[in-house]
């Protein structure tokens, strides 16, 4: 488990750095691909290192392995989006009215709520690829830890674009949820296989 956070770490400082590719949008449906807060390249490093874990401590089917990167980076996509259309909903609605401080309020809210799910969405994107390659992962308690702590982390969205740091969010998550597949991994109280 220690040495998943740690690697969870590595991966969060990687995924912090500018994204050396342009930005990358695709029109039809509006889908956020690269851009410099939210780099492809994070997802990339992440899926590698869980995918590599797996090959080296649980299985050692490369198609699994390399399914559960493509999964990984399929759940950084689709967090992305959900959290950038999350804030968009909740920031173009009429919540909270003409109240004095409606738009801080939605904006707030907004971020808080984008990143609540968004973290559990890719959390649980990763879960599921990680299940392919290990069963033990498939128990619920072991990927209902791994979403619930995408999600929590996940909150960590609004600070980091408040303070317009992404490493704020990117090295915590990692290092959270790859911990939590690395408990997820070795804790064998009432494992079936």
């Amino acid at each position: 488990m220690a040495v998943m956070a740690v690697l969870g770490v590595v991966t969060g400082l990687i995924s912090s750095l500018p994204s050396p590719l342009p930005d990358i949008r695709l029109s039809d449906p509006d889908v956020l691909i690269n851009a410099r807060a939210v780099p492809l390249h994070a997802g990339i490093a992440f899926g590698a290192m869980v995918g590599g874990i797996l090959w080296l401590w649980v299985n050692r089917d490369p198609t699994k392995c390399l399914l559960v990167m493509m999964l990984t980076l399929a759940g950084w996509l689709a967090g992305v989006n959900t959290a950038n259309d999350v804030i968009n909903t909740i920031q173009g609605s009429a919540l909270f009215g003409t109240i004095e401080g409606a738009k801080a309020y939605r904006e707030t809210l907004g971020w808080m709520t984008g990143g609540l799910l968004a973290g559990a969405v890719g959390a649980g994107l990763t879960a599921f690829g990680t299940g392919i390659a290990a069963v033990p992962i498939r128990r619920p308690e072991a990927w209902m830890l791994i979403v619930l702590t995408g999600a929590i982390v996940g909150l960590l969205l609004y600070p980091a674009a408040l303070l317009d740091s992404i490493i704020l969010l990117f090295v915590p998550w990692q290092a959270a949820v790859a911990a939590a597949i690395g408990f997820g991994l070795t804790w064998r109280n009432g494992l079936k296989t």
